[in-house]
């Protein structure tokens, strides 16, 4: 296997390493898209050379923002890398934002253009926003409005602006979970290193074959599975969208050596029935968040590959992750080389390893994680106290060194004198066979303190019995993390990076469609 990760000798700047990438590899496939569109290296450079010449026509100019809002697509690559060669600061958007929060990404991140679908330009067009110079739409032909195609030849092809390591790259929106979404500026450097940091965790080299249908505005996808391919002189396939039953059929025909993944991804394919081409595909490795621990075994054994639990975010990108054979399920792995990990407790003093706290991460490297919150410059001070990046998680390091992740602080539910973490709770009601998604969140307590409620999804097509899964919960769960009520709801309501708003379902309380578990007579056995 031919490994080009330490090859590249340049400054960590996105689009010098495109430029080195398409000297070195040149008619190399970079990406394959979904109708089997080819897309070489050398096209790749090419495109992004002729895009910055269309934004420099519009006048943006070095450190100007540029919003993209589009589905993974060759065209978005072009314009992701043409941003940077123009050195303009490209800030990614999420192709469900509508309505204010449209308007509050655009507006705090003062971008000047939005590149989009033409399905989705007349919610940019239909709000208020002074500082939105040009929409750029993608698809359409109408002489009314500007394409990417008049882009594409209203300027002169640039050579790649000077750029500093140290220089904004992108603008990337935090999920806003608990409140306002927040810009996480990252540097060239920064954003490199999100990408860097896979490339010995993933093993990667230029035989590898990346299986991306993730979006591209998602920390994952752009730099986990994008940026470290292209890094490695690999290959992409490029999809839009998961789907269980095309998944696998999909692996096979690109030849795919890894994906990435989410819980709901891990559960979907395990739920399905089995059959004699499971092991049938070139996958080597997958990783991700939120696999259910106690099916983790039974699907390694069934599809032949491992799964690599990790622990990073929009800010930090990778910070821990299992190094060659110090796994353990249950685990995210221990720190990676270019942060320092550690757990902090309430007066914010690090406690020793065993501790439960707030998880902590500092960079060891320059610009090794986000330079802070775009525009908010309270929020960052606040999030790096202590000389530390606070990441509102909780959790604690074993005697190993392998993080354990325990609970968002925020979700940590307080019942007669427990703390419960709702993610155990989460994970343990997704064992249900019924059951596609869960979250559990506080509601207030006619006693004291707070009682345990959950919000379920069933699985397409089942119908979910509630008294039934009371008494799962029993078996799976502590006496006193037992859920008193189920809602069992058609979607979660999430954000548009697909994080889960409990504050929405906190809001609801104990609507009609609660089921209270003490109505139905189940009581839970005193052990």
């Amino acid at each position: 296997m031919t490994r080009h990760s330490r090859r590249y000798q340049g400054n960590w700047v996105i689009s010098e390493l495109l430029t080195d990438r398409a000297e070195r590899f040149g008619s190399d496939v970079v990406s394959r898209d979904s109708a089997g569109r080819a897309l070489s290296y050398a096209e790749l450079a090419s495109n992004a050379s002729r895009i910055a010449g269309g934004l420099r026509a519009l006048g943006v100019g070095p450190g100007d923002r540029v919003a993209t809002m589009l589905p993974p697509s060759h065209e978005y690559l072009a314009v992701w890398f043409g941003t940077a060669w123009a050195g303009a600061i490209e800030v990614p958007v999420n192709t469900d934002l509508k309505g204010e929060t449209l308007r509050h990404v655009l507006t705090e991140s003062g971008a000047r253009v939005l590149v989009t679908e033409t399905r989705w330009a007349e919610r940019a067009k239909s709000l208020s926003l002074p500082g939105l110079e040009h929409v750029v739409e993608v698809g359409s032909d109408s002489q009314s409005s500007l394409s990417l195609g008049q882009i594409l030849t209203s300027g002169s092809p640039l050579p790649p602006c000077q750029r500093d390591e140290s220089d904004p790259a992108y603008i990337m929106f935090t999920s806003g979970t608990t409140g306002p979404s927040k810009g996480a500026v990252h540097s060239n450097r920064s954003a490199l290193w999100n990408a860097v940091a896979w490339l010995d965790v993933l093993d990667l080299g230029q035989d590898d074959i990346a299986y991306s249908m993730f979006p591209l505005f998602h920390v994952t996808a752009r730099s986990a599975v994008i940026t470290s391919t292209i890094w490695a002189g690999g290959s992409i396939a490029l999809r839009d969208g998961f789907s269980a039953t095309r998944f696998w059929p999909d692996v096979r025909e690109s030849q795919a050596t890894f994906f990435a993944y989410m819980g709901s991804v891990v559960h979907l394919l395990y739920s399905a029935p089995g059959t004699d081409a499971d092991t049938d595909h070139s996958i080597r490795r997958a990783f991700g968040a939120a696999a259910p621990p106690e099916m983790v075994e039974g699907f390694e054994r069934r599809f032949g590959f491992p799964l690599l639990e990790v622990y990073g975010s929009t800010e930090l990108g990778l910070a821990t992750a299992p190094h060659g054979d110090q796994r353990v399920i249950g685990a995210m792995g221990g720190e990676c080389s270019h942060v320092q990990v550690a757990i902090a407790g309430e007066d914010g003093r690090l406690v020793d390893r065993g501790s439960l706290g707030e998880i902590v991460v500092r960079p060891r490297e320059p610009q090794a994680i986000f330079q802070g919150y775009w525009a908010r410059p309270e929020e960052t001070l606040a999030a790096f106290r202590d000389l530390w990046f606070h990441t509102g998680d909780r959790g604690f390091i074993r005697p190993d060194g392998q993080l354990v992740f325990v609970d968002r602080i925020k979700d940590c539910i307080r019942r007669r004198g427990e703390n419960i973490s709702s993610f155990e709770v989460e994970r343990a009601v997704q064992l249900h066979p019924s059951v596609l998604e869960a979250a559990a969140y506080a509601v207030p307590s006619d006693i004291a303190e707070e009682e345990v409620a959950v919000a379920v999804v069933p699985m397409e097509g089942v119908e979910l019995e509630v008294s039934e899964l009371f008494r799962f919960m029993i078996e799976q769960l502590p006496r006193f993390a037992v859920p008193r009520y189920i809602r069992v709801v058609e979607a979660l309501p999430k954000t548009p990076s697909q994080r889960v708003q409990k504050f929405r379902l906190r809001e609801d309380g104990l609507g009609a469609d609660i089921v209270d578990r003490e109505d139905l007579g189940i009581t839970v056995p005193k052990e």
